[in-house]
């Protein structure tokens, strides 16, 4: 992969081990319904889920809108649509479509909701595709944003330099690390109307959040600019720690949402 588009890259072209961790960390949990409660789903509702990986929070959406709703889950990566296709077989309120870039294969105005959970820290072009989730949006409809700021991030034992040392190696994966922060005013750039913003945030210690710190080891090692035994080490500790009692993962969530006008 080209190091300069690894952001976007390295979620057209996943290896098997990091596709068991995808299984792993984007199963749907009763949770998670907090994260979509700004959306405002209801049942009878056109959803587009932007960027739908393999797929289980498009088939939890489509439990809530319903048969009489439909749910469209768009991403780039060809096995996360092969694999959620698979998983919605007998639903027709659900389809997945594998497209290329931002370019969202519905008509304007085709959906009453459009949700965008972890993405757009890795498109290349962030006012590009927030303007291709608006275009399909119907007048009136609702745009609800969940994404990271790594800017935030705790990882303990690690402490804050280890926390930036690690973070800084991994930011390759990442075109906007920082987009958390951003989303309420990129919407407000683009013209949406009533704005919203929360955030949203979980203490992990017993080591759920495992899975995401070895997923970001692949990228540590990708980006050469930590020595992968240096990155084994805190990964190592992270994993003690849990025993101990001394771990602890926070990675909020910013959850923005707006109406189009």
């Amino acid at each position: 992969m080209a190091t300069d588009t690894f952001y976007t890259d390295h979620w057209k072209h996943i290896e098997d081990d990091r596709i068991a961790r995808y299984e792993q960390m984007f199963q749907w949990r009763e949770g998670n319904a907090a994260l979509l409660e700004p959306a405002a789903l209801a049942a009878g509702l056109s959803v587009l889920d932007f960027g739908s990986g393999p797929g289980f929070m498009a088939l939890a959406i489509a439990d809530i809108v319903g048969t009489s709703g439909q749910v469209h889950g768009v991403d780039i990566n060809a096995r996360f649509v092969a694999d959620a296709t698979r998983r919605a077989a007998g639903r027709p309120n659900v389809a997945f479509h594998h497209v290329e870039g931002a370019a969202v294969p519905l008509p304007d105005g085709a959906v009453d909701r459009a949700i965008c959970k972890n993405v757009l820290e890795y498109v290349p072009d962030v006012d590009a595709t927030v303007a291709e989730i608006k275009r399909v949006l119907a007048p009136g409809g609702r745009i609800h944003i969940i994404d990271s700021d790594w800017g935030f991030v705790v990882v303990e034992p690690w402490g804050k330099a280890g926390v930036e040392r690690f973070f800084t190696a991994a930011a390759g994966a990442f075109k906007e690390p920082n987009i958390g922060r951003k989303a309420a005013g990129l919407l407000a750039r683009h013209g949406f109307r009533d704005v919203e913003a929360r955030v949203f945030a979980f203490a992990d210690r017993d080591g759920r959040a495992l899975p995401v710190l070895r997923n970001m080891k692949s990228y540590v090692a990708a980006g050469g600019r930590m020595a992968v035994a240096e990155a084994d080490a805190l990964l190592d500790a992270a994993e003690r720690g849990v025993a101990t009692g001394e771990y602890l993962f926070v990675l909020p969530q910013f959850l923005v949402s707006a109406n189009k006008g």
